[in-house]
């Protein structure tokens, strides 16, 4: 019974470990609104990573994703840590685009 667990735990952690590989590669355009010196009007969040990354084919909770900033507020690339399992961690890249 351990051995059977402890395969399906590797094969799911060898899963995500391809999924992590697959969001690292991504360079994701996240749209906000802003002001002519690079201001946004409002915040990027993880709410609206969460969506970039399902538009993108990617699902993941909101609560997995960390900002290093806790708020975006300014125009520019930016990194997040999507927390995919606890034992593998990727890092999003993405960039902040006025509309």
């Amino acid at each position: 019974n351990l051995k059977q667990r402890a395969h399906k735990e590797a094969k799911i952690v060898e899963e995500i470990t391809e999924l992590a590989k697959q969001i690292e590669k991504l360079n994701l355009k996240v749209g906000a609104k802003a002001g002519e010196k690079g201001k946004i009007f409002g915040s990027v969040n993880n709410i609206q990573l969460a969506e970039a990354l399902k538009e993108a084919g990617f699902e993941v909770e909101r609560k997995k994703i960390a900002l290093q900033d806790d708020v975006i507020k300014n125009l520019g690339a930016y990194e997040a840590i999507v927390n995919l399992h606890k034992d593998v961690k990727a890092t999003l890249k993405f960039e902040v685009i006025g509309e």
